[in-house]
């Protein structure tokens, strides 16, 4: 019986590729853009116009928060269930002997789409019932074991609290995750139900617990097997596609419109093959819940829609012409996908670079030295931290005690300059630095003036006193007005420089976002690597933001940022970064195309012939 459902399916994998191609399109086109615009007035609803960093967190314990994660969530989730849906729809109605074409099954399960909108509702709710109280335990614990100190200083050094945390905070989180996979097997058969049965919305998810029982190990071993299909396929693709793409890619190359067709080829197979898994994933994820439910949870109640008797017809039939004309077809677009690629890399360089906390690879963190080093290797810009001492002086800092750089508890808030200037904070990094002191702002101004600009991050750990008026103060005093940007992860102190200085360049620091970030009010955006996209560069450009990296320290990713378009580099090397300027320089166009794409596919940076 189990290989005669199957078998039946052999007649509906095109109906079910069409399906999901629809549905994607509709996904795109329609309920990705409601989605969005649902988030966006939850978020402009709570007085801001885009959450980053901390401000998601803040955000989400807020009551206004879950509201939003509940409606939005449950919509999200929603469209996710109405694409399974149609595709269970199809794959029962082969299971029985039933036509329905990929429309009628589109038409059939939006007809149910408040209800199961409804359901998953229900199932977030349901679900966040079970992990809050699992992640206050895991807050709680966070608490006890790593506050005492700046958290950087527990993921650098490691201490024994550290791993007390890691073992206790461990062991929550997975009973937690058994739980949230024990709940979604019990409601695996509530969206057929309502499908299917016709069961009211708010009684599916009690009646699928109900039909699960007793087939839970049988389901869950189901889906696990699944995931690790699916995994393996995916893994083994992409192997193959990466070992594809570094024989194809040419290490010498002398003609771009070879180039071009190479890499719009190799680019093409890697767009093909993460659809093709991602095909893969939805349909056989909608078999097997269509078996189970077929096979042990339906009842006497299920229904499908009426068979409209027209039959899908999906064939092409392959001649030499045919062939041909899809050989050229295909050259033509790999020629203009490489081509287009091609053009996205910027030919000339216009960056600038910063030494991250001074130049913290070659001398102490934030310390006179490493500014010292980062003037002498050649960077624009020195970026350092402030904050301030008990005593209201504005001092350079990253943490909020001196644990990892002097393995001092003393926080930055409870101690006087003079206090905490008496503590070594370079002979953790070598013994040649054991004279180095935490540096004022002020040192730092007079130091970098006339020799290289100032970035200057406000750090707020909660003791704030005056601090932006301070920084204006000494910034002012000093002459350099005219040399520095000030940014911070906290929007609220960007604003409080802005409504005391409208005319000085400020930014807002994130490594992560939610929301469009180029909607801030801010003069440039200091984002990680992973949200320096082309897009995202480009689109912060047209809205007149600048684009800064952070933190990069290897020479390809500093090449492909620059290729990119980003405006400044943060580097903890700024002399790395200095000569894969002054090597691309040299390159011919083709050697900076391949330099950002082709590293994708090997380990060795190209070799170009020079046309």
């Amino acid at each position: 019986m189990k290989f005669q459902k199957l078998h039946q399916l052999k007649f509906s994998w095109r109906k079910l590729i069409a399906a999901d191609i629809a549905f994607k399109l509709i996904l795109f086109l329609v309920l990705t853009p409601v989605i969005s615009l649902m988030f966006r007035f939850f978020v402009e609803l709570s007085g801001r116009t885009v959450l980053a960093d901390t401000d998601i967190a803040i955000f989400l314990i807020h009551p206004l928060g879950w509201l939003a994660l509940i409606i939005v969530g449950s919509a999200f989730v929603c469209t996710l269930a109405l694409e399974q849906a149609v595709l269970m729809t199809l794959c029962l109605c082969a299971f029985h002997g039933l036509q329905l074409n990929v429309w009628e099954s589109l038409r059939s399960v939006l007809h149910h789409a408040t209800g199961i909108y409804r359901i998953t509702a229900l199932m977030l709710i349901r679900l966040l019932g079970i992990v809050l109280p699992f992640l206050a335990s895991g807050g709680f614990l966070f608490w006890y074991f790593l506050t005492d100190h700046d958290i950087n200083y527990y993921l650098t050094k490691k201490p024994l609290p550290f791993w007390y945390a890691v073992f206790s905070i461990g062991p929550v989180l997975l009973i937690m995750l058994l739980l949230v996979l024990r709940s979604l097997v019990n409601w695996s058969f509530a969206f057929p139900l309502h499908l299917f049965e016709h069961v009211a919305a708010a009684d599916c998810l009690r009646i699928s617990q109900q039909r699960t029982h007793g087939h839970k190990g049988k389901i869950a071993r189901g889906i696990v097997l699944w995931a690790v299909g699916n995994f393996l396929i995916s893994a083994i693709l992409t192997a193959v596609t990466v070992t594809l793409g570094s024989l194809i890619v040419p290490e010498y190359v002398d003609s771009i419109w070879w180039l071009a067709i190479t890499l719009g080829f190799v680019l093409s197979i890697w767009t093909l093959v993460n659809f093709i898994t991602n095909l893969l994933a939805n349909i056989s994820f909608a078999v097997l819940l269509s078996y189970l439910y077929d096979s042990y949870g339906r009842s006497e109640a299920f229904t499908l829609p009426e068979d409209s008797g027209h039959q899908f017809s999906w064939e092409i039939r392959w001649t030499r012409r045919r062939l041909a004309a899809a050989f050229v077809i295909a050259s033509l677009l790999a020629t203009t996908i490489g081509i287009t690629a091609i053009h996205t890399v910027r030919l000339e360089d216009d960056v600038e670079i910063t030494a991250h906390r001074g130049g913290a690879f070659k001398a102490p963190e934030n310390t006179l030295a490493a500014i010292r080093q980062g003037i002498a290797d050649g960077a624009d810009w020195i970026e350092i931290d402030v904050q301030e001492s008990k005593d209201g002086v504005v001092l350079v800092a990253h943490d909020n005690d001196l644990m990892k750089v002097a393995g001092s508890p003393l926080k930055i808030w409870q101690g006087t300059a003079a206090e905490l200037q008496a503590i070594d904070i370079g002979s953790y990094f070598s013994a040649d630095y054991a004279s180095e002191r935490v540096p004022t702002l002020d040192e730092v101004l007079k130091l970098c003036k006339g020799k290289a600009r100032l970035n200057i991050e406000l750090k707020y750990y909660g003791h704030t006193q005056n601090l932006e008026q301070k920084v204006v103060e000494l910034v002012e005093s000093n002459g350099m007005e005219n040399h520095i940007v000030i940014m911070s992860l906290k929007m609220n102190g960007i604003r409080k420089i802005q409504k005391l200085r409208p005319d000085w360049t400020v930014g807002l620091l994130t490594a992560v976002a939610a929301g469009d970030l180029t909607r801030s009010d801010v003069d440039f955006l200091a984002v990680s690597t992973k949200l320096a996209k082309r897009d995202f560069i480009h689109t912060a450009h047209r809205k007149g933001k600048a684009v800064y990296a952070w933190t990069v320290n290897d020479p390809v990713t500093m090449s492909t940022m620059i290729g990119r378009g980003v405006d400044n580099i943060i580097t903890d090397d700024p002399e790395m970064a200095r000569e894969v300027l002054e090597d691309r320089a040299e390159m011919s166009p083709v050697e900076r195309v391949l330099i950002e794409f082709s590293y994708l596919f090997r380990r060795q940076e190209p070799k170009v012939i020079e046309q």
